[in-house]
């Protein structure tokens, strides 16, 4: 067993073992928010949240990405400065034009304000990391991790408890955020270097290295964020706050996978020069991943309806139809996420944008049915969710499979 195999195991268990607390924790906490909150308290932080994530993902160049990648021959001092100060400044811009959104959407207050601080603060962060993650020390990124999250989550429950409203929701992005840069700081989780104006020259060139990442990730977030405005767009802050907790429910499974899915196998993929031994490993983490998603894709869609209302409450019973109809995203999206990260990795991202569009015009087309009338516009929403994640996951493997064999 190389190195790398053995490092990825041992660091997908401290991962894994991590994530699996954080998603428990956080779905039980969850379960105590939407019984003192209401579907229009979430619907409000979901639009703000998702308007911010739109903006950050067309201004970032996924310089955590770029620096994963990077031989290590070639992350040198001045390559180190060169991303990191091109992460400082795409924090700023972005930062101030999402403020400057929120003011003259007139939902410009001090909550609001310090949210997008908080989102901009952990975007830093979890970019900077990267240099210290290369180094695969996953057991202290799972302790991290899981700790801040766990804190962030118990303070959410007990403000909620003693009568906080619609506010702890912001309380627990700003302490996460605040805590992550607090602990990764002192346990020399970032690198700090010094913060200069970067050349034409060499914007130009980290653009040219970025951009497939660069176009993928634009895509990426504005997807994951446009099915909450669309939400909001037919039926306001109400159908969004169902829809975000529907979303919330079939995601679990991949919090549950995607240290494994994402990080670890990206890492793994980027260490591992033979072209064979790479494929075969993205094929075999595939295989394992699928007949699991299957079930759980299974039992969402025949037990939504009794499931959400006797979790979350009478109030919510709309959304067991919504987590039903995204039986999809929970079968395809970590297995997705692995496909993405072999592409980023493989420097293949043409193949991924191909199944973007797939991806947008599953989502797009079921909505359009909604629209006219065909199937009621939340649920059309929701389905759209599931068929855009299975035809963007098949499409690009099966690209790579074509490519592959025809390539030997």
């Amino acid at each position: 067993m190389d190195i790398y195999a053995k490092k990825l195991k041992i660091g997908g268990a401290y991962l894994v073992s991590g994530q699996a607390i954080q998603a428990l924790i956080a779905f039980g906490v969850n379960l105590v928010l939407v019984r003192f909150l209401a579907p229009e308290d979430f619907g409000r932080f979901a639009l703000i949240l998702a308007g911010a994530t739109v903006v950050y993902s067309i201004f970032s160049l996924r310089i955590n990405v770029l620096i994963i990648r990077t031989d290590a021959t070639d992350l040198d001092a001045g390559a180190k400065e060169r991303f990191l100060s091109a992460l400082g400044w795409e924090t700023i811009f972005s930062t101030i034009l999402i403020l400057v959104w929120i003011y003259f959407s007139h939902e410009f207050g001090p909550w609001e304000v310090a949210l997008i601080l908080a989102i901009g603060l952990r975007h830093w962060t979890d970019n900077n990391k990267a240099v210290f993650e290369r180094r695969m020390p996953y057991r202290r990124l799972a302790i991290i991790e899981t700790g801040t999250m766990t804190a962030s989550n118990i303070l959410a429950l007990v403000l909620v408890v003693s009568g906080m409203n619609w506010k702890v929701l912001f309380v627990r992005e700003i302490f996460l955020s605040a805590a992550l840069f607090v602990t990764f700081a002192l346990s020399g989780g970032l690198t700090f270097s010094r913060f200069k104006f970067l050349s034409v020259e060499e914007w130009q060139g980290l653009f040219r290295d970025a951009r497939g990442i660069w176009l993928d990730s634009v895509l990426e977030g504005s997807f994951q964020r446009i099915t909450i405005l669309l939400a909001g767009f037919i039926g306001g802050e109400r159908i969004a706050g169902f829809i975000f907790q529907a979303q919330r429910l079939a995601i679990v499974p991949n919090q549950f996978l995607s240290p494994i899915a994402s990080r670890v196998a990206g890492n793994w993929f980027a260490r591992i020069e033979d072209r064979t031994k790479r494929i075969a490993g993205r094929d075999r983490l595939l295989l394992y991943m699928f007949f699991p998603l299957l079930i759980g894709g299974v039992l969402t869609f025949l037990f939504a309806d009794p499931v959400v209302p006797w979790l979350f409450g009478e109030k919510w019973r709309p959304a067991s139809e919504l987590f039903a109809s995204m039986a999809g995203l929970v079968v395809f999206l970590s297995m997705f996420e692995t496909i993405k990260a072999y592409c980023w990795v493989a420097k293949q991202t043409r193949w991924l944008l191909i199944g973007r569009a797939f991806q947008y015009g599953g989502l797009l087309a079921c909505f359009g049915l909604g629209v006219m009338g065909a199937i009621e516009p939340a649920i059309a929403l929701a389905l759209g969710l599931s068929v855009s994640y299975g035809l963007a996951f098949v499409v690009v493997f099966c690209i790579l499979r074509i490519v592959e064999r025809d390539h030997g």
